[in-house]
């Protein structure tokens, strides 16, 4: 499923990563910025730490009831897997860990490596799907005072709900068979429109076939409080008091930010986007902002990268597998 040539998203990837650490650290002074790391409280560091840590068990969880359907499989394997993910997306580009966790997670079951990627997708529906209602119930504590933030809330909500529409719209009324042998999809770029949609489909049909559909939503708000949590500890930690909503509120943008295309860890695009969010809506001085937007990423990246690596090295998955594999 390539829509562009890998070189040119590569090279996409690179550049914004290079323009986001840029200019997340131009003009600012690097021994306030040392001297505001070093004041950085570890105690609601390290709780912060060990709760992010501890939100990869209901993720395994929920992906393990997601995954249902196909094979009963043992929560450690899937959380092996889960783990190998996190640092398969710490390292390759294009988000490739991902394919890397469908991957060790078929390895030894019946469920298809295809299959396991398909609730993969699942998972990231459910995640947007998170971030949308929690979007939703912030709208009326948003702050709309910049006109720019009022267009783009209200443009991300209107995209989110055609979205649903289309995606009900298409299930409900089996439109892909009944377009599938227009002229348009006979392209490859049409097969591959034809092909992403199939996903996003079978996607649907797993969470409408799956009888723990309640846990899995359950799960999902269980895991979506620990990650507010995990902000809060981390904004405490850098000294920055904010609401209980505009927690949220900076929570729903630092994951429209993660979506951005750049290098593994979304190095520079996260750190350049959660210090404008913090400066511009929040009234965060510069060098607090930055504090925060390091301190939070190395807070999501290392930890993960790590334990993942652990997995990774244990297990009889090789990162030249999920070349051979295909995910069609």
């Amino acid at each position: 499923m390539i829509y562009v040539n890998k070189k040119i998203k590569l090279l996409v990837a690179i550049l914004l990563s290079v323009f986001g650490i840029y200019f997340a650290f131009k003009g600012e002074d690097f021994d306030t910025l040392a001297l505001q790391i070093k004041s950085v409280k570890l105690k609601e560091l390290t709780f912060a730490i060990l709760l992010l840590i501890l939100s990869c068990i209901p993720r395994a969880i929920r992906w393990k009831q997601l995954m249902q359907p196909f094979d009963s499989i043992p929560f450690s394997h899937v959380f092996s897997a889960t783990m190998i993910g996190y640092f398969g997306n710490g390292v390759l580009v294009f988000r490739l860990g991902e394919f890397l966790k469908a991957y060790a997670v078929s390895k030894k079951y019946r469920i298809t490596a295809s299959q396991a990627f398909g609730t993969v997708i699942v998972e990231r529906m459910l995640d947007l799907l998170m971030v949308f209602v929690i979007l939703l119930t912030l709208v009326p504590w948003f702050p709309f005072y910049d006109n720019n933030i009022k267009v783009g809330t209200y443009a991300s909500i209107s995209v989110l709900l055609l979205s649903l529409i289309v995606i009900i719209s298409i299930v409900k009324y089996n439109v892909l068979k009944k377009i599938s042998s227009f002229k348009i999809f006979g392209s490859n770029f049409g097969k591959s429109i034809l092909k992403a949609l199939n996903k996003v489909l079978e996607g649907v049909s797993i969470i409408r076939n799956n009888n723990n559909i309640i846990s899995i939503i359950l799960i999902s708000i269980i895991l979506w409080f620990m990650y507010y949590m995990v902000t809060l500890l981390v904004l405490s930690a850098c000294d920055i008091n904010l609401s209980v909503f505009d927690i949220g509120v900076l929570l729903v943008l630092s994951s429209f930010l993660l979506g951005i295309p750049a290098l593994p860890g979304s190095a520079g695009t996260l750190d350049i986007g959660v210090k404008y969010v913090l400066m511009y809506i929040f009234h965060i001085t510069s060098v607090k902002a930055l504090n925060y937007s390091i301190i939070s990423h190395a807070v999501s990246y290392f930890p993960l990268l790590i334990i993942g690596l652990m997995y990774f090295l244990i297990s009889n998955v090789s990162i030249s597998d999920i070349k051979k594999r295909k995910f069609d």
